[in-house]
């Protein structure tokens, strides 16, 4: 198994699954890259490895919710957030929606948090998803059902008490 053909093609979708648990750019590439050091550094493993995938993401996801538990709230930069929208408006709301939506995906008990995740944002199959989370497929159509209701109830309940996840 080499490197550059088997595990490097999944930083895109390892990076995707970091930022959507840490929310920050900078400290997903940094899970990412950490990833991938640890990914080198278990290569003696790779041959028992039944999906490189699933292992990569397992890997990534442990170390972005060890990094969320350690990252302190800071105020908004916007040379920390890089939106194609020129109106600053417009980014600071996309940003604070992203971050209100990951707060509560990460409310979620497990394993419906990664679940939504990995189809809603990755677009994972449920296959896919059902394999890399040792569940059946049926399992993982009973959580992502539940998971978008709860979703969708938070949602409508700050819509019925006229608050908004931006705060103005």
């Amino acid at each position: 198994m080499d490197f550059r053909t088997h595990i490097l093609p999944h930083r895109d979708r390892l990076y995707r699954l970091a930022l959507g648990i840490v929310v920050h750019t900078a400290e997903a590439e940094d899970i990412v890259q950490d990833t991938m050091l640890r990914a080198w550094e278990r290569r003696d493993e790779w041959s028992g490895i039944r999906n490189i995938e699933a292992w990569l993401m397992q890997i990534c996801r442990n170390m972005a919710l060890d990094r969320k538990k350690k990252i302190v709230p800071a105020d908004f930069s916007e040379t920390e957030y890089k939106h194609p929208s020129t109106d600053l408006g417009a980014a600071l709301d996309a940003r604070e929606s992203l971050s209100f939506l990951s707060q509560l995906i990460s409310q979620l008990p497990p394993p419906q948090d990664d679940i939504v995740r990995l189809r809603d944002i990755e677009g994972l199959s449920y296959h896919e998803i059902a394999d890399q989370l040792s569940l059946s497929e049926t399992q993982v159509r009973v959580y992502l059902h539940r998971a978008r209701q709860k979703l969708r109830e938070q949602y409508q309940q700050l819509q019925n008490y006229g608050l908004s996840p931006i705060a103005h």
